[in-house]
């Protein structure tokens, strides 16, 4: 449920250009629609923002942080196992919160697929520590006996299962009508992609082991 009526103007700034921006972009999205929708005159938006740009990067920065449960500190103390648990959980509950506005997903999405300024200092701020915090997790579950390549696939495959779920969710509907649509369900998928993936790195080469494969396979 939208908190905008009690926190304000900004707030409601806030959400209608985070619907205008997901819809139209943020080239084609205008000052005029925003206000409209947010019931404030135009003069609101450089009272608040200064400009597009600006209200374009507090909305980005509010739909992700909206939704981001992952925080590393809350999970320090734990084992690794249960450190990628806390991980997946997180990443899965972001993405497929019910209560979650749509937008914030087709905002993220379209940022994706036509990026601006904005998601450098995304990638700066947010998305790259918490790779290398998950990267430093699986480091230790492989015992050090991954090499950087290998640690890098690792944590691209352990991300990739997550986001699998968010962007072909209809497809999963389709062909697994089952698997989606029960109670607890990112209990249930963070369960499986951590076991899951725990499972493969018990069992995956060292990188000595991995080069002489690759070598015998030449």
């Amino acid at each position: 449920m939208s908190t905008t009526e009690e926190t304000g103007p900004r707030a409601r700034l806030i959400e209608a250009a985070g619907e205008v921006f997901a819809e139209h972009g943020f080239r084609a999205a205008t000052i005029r629609e925003i206000t409209r929708r947010a019931g404030v005159n135009v003069a609101a938006v450089n009272y608040y923002f200064r400009d597009k740009e600006e209200l374009y990067s507090a909305t980005l920065l509010h739909a992700h942080k909206a939704a981001c449960t992952l925080r590393p500190e809350d999970a320090g103390a734990l084992p690794p196992e249960d450190r990628l648990h806390h991980f997946v959980h997180a990443l899965l509950s972001r993405f497929l919160d019910p209560r979650r506005p749509r937008w914030h997903g087709q905002l993220m999405a379209r940022e994706m697929a036509e990026p601006t300024p904005m998601l450098r200092h995304l990638i700066d701020e947010v998305f790259r520590p918490n790779c290398r915090w998950i990267s430093g997790v699986l480091s230790e579950l492989g015992g050090g006996r991954f090499d950087a390549e290998q640690l890098d696939y690792i944590t691209t495959s352990v991300l990739g299962q997550c986001v699998f779920y968010r962007q072909n969710r209809p497809i999963i509907q389709s062909f697994f009508p089952d698997l989606l649509g029960r109670d607890a369900l990112v209990d249930r998928l963070a369960r499986h992609i951590t076991d899951f993936s725990l499972a493969a790195i018990r069992n995956l080469p060292g990188k000595s082991l991995h080069h002489e494969h690759l070598a015998e396979s030449r």
